[in-house]
């Protein structure tokens, strides 16, 4: 069961705590326009089916999770979409309020905040995994993808795909110094231009 907020909010009002008692939850949630990095992301809007098992352990609850991603980018050589499709699993144990490793953190927190990273069981006993998908798929993002590992990527001249083209592909560079040069050179007497 979820409450009514959001997919990924789960209530423990029907997990016994007796250590070991386990229940399992079949999710649905829709994709946000963030799920991901700007290198690779889940496409927003699709729908996820992550699957969940909560199990009551000593101080808190463990949260097993696991789903199947397809997250999409550009190949950073050649633009080329880039789809690549993952198996998450994740695990993490929720804290009780009361136990000392919270209490502990939240006294680190007030002090240094980034260094709060103990998980709790919130208010009206639930648990947020939101933060425990988003951390997961995080994890399989390629920084730099590539559409395949030899991809020659783009001719820095006209842009083009550099496997699309020619082998000899290649374009006469004039130095932008010389240019002036150039065209004394067209204007000068014997030239091409020069009427006599």
């Amino acid at each position: 069961m979820t409450t009514t907020d959001t997919p990924l909010l789960l209530t423990l009002t029907d997990l016994p705590r007796a250590i070991g008692s386990t229940v399992h939850r079949s999710l649905a949630w829709t994709a946000p326009d963030d799920l991901g990095t700007s290198s690779m992301r889940v496409e927003p809007g699709t729908e996820l089916a992550p699957e969940v098992d909560l199990t009551s352990v000593d101080d808190g609850v463990l949260v097993r999770l696991t789903m199947a991603v397809d997250l999409i980018g550009e190949c950073v050589r050649c633009l080329d979409p880039v789809r690549a499709h993952h198996d998450v699993e994740a695990a993490e144990v929720y804290f009780e309020p009361g136990d000392p490793r919270h209490r502990r953190a939240r006294q680190q927190a007030e002090d240094e905040p980034e260094e709060d990273d103990v998980a709790r069981i919130g208010p009206h006993d639930t648990i947020d995994v939101e933060p425990l998908v988003r951390d997961s798929v995080v994890t399989l993002v390629d920084p730099l993808p590539l559409c395949r590992p030899d991809c020659p990527g783009l001719c820095p001249v006209c842009g083009e795909r550099l496997a699309d083209l020619p082998a000899g592909h290649r374009h006469e560079d004039v130095d932008p110094r010389l240019a002036g040069l150039a065209a004394l050179l067209e204007d000068a007497p014997g030239s091409e231009g020069d009427a006599r």
